[in-house]
């Protein structure tokens, strides 16, 4: 047992003198870590505007560095990468703090460095002016902050692609009910293409899906006429292809088929590009274009033709049914009376006033048929907005002339817009402000009782020439 143990603890020295003379035989050399300097925390990051993180790295003795950034986006949980010496983007995400980080890896050797910040996304959108416009042969998209500063071509910018052509509209999509009537998107309509609508987030305006994406099953063509935002379920309403689309609203409004077009309105009919939405009462007018009659649709929670199986109360100054005109303009003010500007068979321009009022049943009231006092005013490329007070304006040229139906008054807006020709008109603020838009610019006019126009403030730099805008 001795013995063992005597064993043992000669064993144990040899290897204690071992160890000893082993220490210091390896080397062991750190590599060199990167310095990384101009890479702060938080970075504030404006959807629209272009984010750069530029920050100055080195490792001694290596000449290649590679570079990898990563962006959490918790919604959809994913992430983006970039890759170079700097972060170059423009910022077109939900404005929340993003997680993001930069790996650094010495080509040398393999190694990775990781280096952890923040972007904190937030919007220029939420107040301002998007105003669509046609520049050369493109449509282009552009924001107009509070304080008058143009964003321009923002669309193809962040999207990195052009809108279709021949843009026609920008329609802000809104529930009154919800969320104090914040915005749900913007559509941005137009008539080139196979399909040629485009819906975009309204805080980021990255192209959330198209037109044809909207259908549940599209049609094999697509011709846009005139559409609207039903401020009760925050949908797009309006005619294409000749038919009524109204967009589905059976569902919760966060759903992705919420707002989708099912199949048009079942019926015989051809509409002219105009149609008129009701936000008070359950139904829908439009004219048809063929038969050159008003017709009808109920609305108790899905849109019904009936033609024109509504009540007329006399047929003495026209009959509704038979109204016979090529219109030009058809629109409802108020909730209540109703104007249709169009040609007859005699080829005169006529002015067709009627009241429509719900009383169970729809019940139209024709009020006149006359000649349209100022004919030579009216042209092909003619602009038409109305005014809740009844009152009409619209563009001949380089002027915009105020109509007032009662006394048929016609008379030239002051405002002088160095004789480019007016491509848009739209009338704001409960009838108070009309927009003017012409090649560069656009015009916000006092139109309130007694001004006759006077420019309230002009906004320049637009890309060509505005056809629509929506303000928020």
């Amino acid at each position: 047992m001795q013995r063992n143990l005597y064993c043992l603890l000669i064993g144990l020295c040899f290897l204690a003198v071992s160890c000893y003379k082993d220490k210091g035989n390896y080397v062991y050399h750190v590599p060199a870590a990167p310095v990384v300097t101009n890479l702060d925390t938080v970075y504030k990051a404006i959807i629209g505007d272009t984010l750069i993180v530029r920050p100055n790295v080195s490792i001694a003795g290596v000449k290649n560095i590679g570079y990898e950034w990563r962006i959490n986006v918790p919604f959809p949980d994913s992430a983006r990468y970039y890759y170079g010496p700097e972060l170059k983007l423009v910022f077109a995400l939900n404005p929340v703090r993003y997680g993001a980080r930069l790996t650094v890896t010495d080509s040398s050797n393999g190694m990775k460095y990781f280096y952890s910040f923040f972007i904190d996304g937030s919007t220029i959108y939420s107040s301002g002016t998007t105003v669509l416009s046609q520049e050369g042969g493109k449509a282009q998209l552009s924001f107009i902050l509070p304080d008058g500063t143009v964003k321009p071509r923002v669309y193809s910018a962040i999207n990195e692609e052009d809108l279709p052509a021949g843009p026609q509209q920008v329609i802000a999509l809104y529930n009154q009910n919800i969320n104090g009537g914040s915005y749900f998107g913007y559509w941005i309509l137009c008539s080139g293409g196979a399909d040629p609508g485009v819906e975009i987030d309204p805080n980021t305006f990255q192209k959330v899906r198209t037109l044809k994406e909207n259908f549940f099953t599209p049609p094999a063509s697509i011709n846009v006429g005139t559409f609207q935002n039903l401020s009760g379920t925050g949908t797009l309403n309006g005619v294409l292809n000749g038919k009524l689309y109204v967009g589905a609203s059976q569902t919760y409004y966060g759903s992705p088929i919420y707002g989708q077009f099912g199949n048009a309105t079942t019926g015989d009919y051809n509409l002219y590009h105009q149609a008129i939405f009701n936000p008070t009462f359950p139904y829908f007018l439009g004219y048809d274009s063929v038969r050159k009659q008003v017709v009808a649709f109920t609305n108790f929670g899905a849109a019904s033709y009936i033609g024109t199986g509504y009540q007329t109360t006399t047929t003495a100054p026209f009959d509704p049914a038979h109204l016979g005109m090529d219109l030009v303009n058809f629109d409802q003010i108020n909730s209540q009376n109703c104007y249709a500007f169009g040609k007859g068979s005699d080829g005169v321009l006529y002015e067709a006033s009627f009241g429509v009022a719900f009383m169970g049943f729809i019940q139209v009231s024709p009020q006149y048929k006359r000649p349209f006092i100022r004919p030579d005013l009216v042209t092909a490329t003619t602009k038409w907005t109305s005014s809740p007070i009844e009152v009409f304006y619209f563009s001949s040229g380089s002027a915009i002339y105020r109509y007032n139906p009662l006394n048929q008054e016609v008379k030239a807006l002051t405002t002088d817009f160095g004789g480019k020709p007016v491509s848009m008109v739209k009338a704001v603020n409960g009838g108070n402000t009309l927009i003017a838009g012409v090649d560069g610019s656009l015009y916000f006019l006092d139109v309130s009782t007694g001004k006759l126009g006077e420019i309230i403030k002009k906004i320049d730099g637009i890309p060509g020439a505005p056809v629509d805008v929506a303000q928020r």
